[in-house]
């Protein structure tokens, strides 16, 4: 699970953050504990900051840190809440391309919980338009700018706009 404020422990360093679940879930030794983690963490590219605190490194890297950590356990599926909440937008699109290559480099299935529709376009296989609980629309994300759902089309719509507007400035 990757949470949406990365939840790391703020008393844990990064290396022991990636490890955490290895300790209470595997008998792994420690040097394999080690081992796994550090490959984590330099496959979300976060290269010497082992020893740091979370409050010591940037959001962007927190963000990382956390996917680390969430598949350091090489799972089979990865739920990924508000991925890019309170990043950059240039930040926001490199974790949209880590959790893609992730999710085709390890085969795994990720569900992405997310009002952004730039997450949506570019990581997106099946979308699913949820509202207020209930699902209004199903499927693939060349079909769901040109949905004749009504729901669906006004939240694509206001995204457009949105996106005109922010170029504009």
């Amino acid at each position: 699970m990757l949470f949406q404020g990365g939840a790391l422990f703020d008393s844990l360093s990064v290396i022991e953050n990636v490890m955490f679940p290895l300790k209470m879930f595997t008998k792994m030794s420690r040097k394999e504990m080690l081992d796994r983690a550090n490959f984590c963490l330099e496959r979300v590219d976060i290269i010497n900051k082992n020893n740091l605190f979370p409050s010591e490194i940037s959001g962007g890297m927190q963000k990382r840190v956390a996917i680390a950590r969430a598949i350091v356990m090489k799972p089979k599926y990865l739920f990924c809440d508000e991925p890019n909440s309170g990043l950059d937008p240039l930040t926001a699109i490199l974790i949209d391309n880590l959790i893609k290559e992730l999710t085709e480099e390890y085969n795994m299935t990720t569900v992405v919980i997310t009002h952004d529709m730039n997450s949506v376009l570019e990581i997106g296989d099946n979308i699913m338009f949820i509202y207020k609980g209930k699902n209004h629309w199903v499927g693939d994300k060349d079909s769901i700018i040109t949905t004749p759902n009504p729901r669906s089309k006004r939240f694509c719509l206001f995204f457009q706009v949105f996106e005109t507007l922010s170029k504009r400035r």
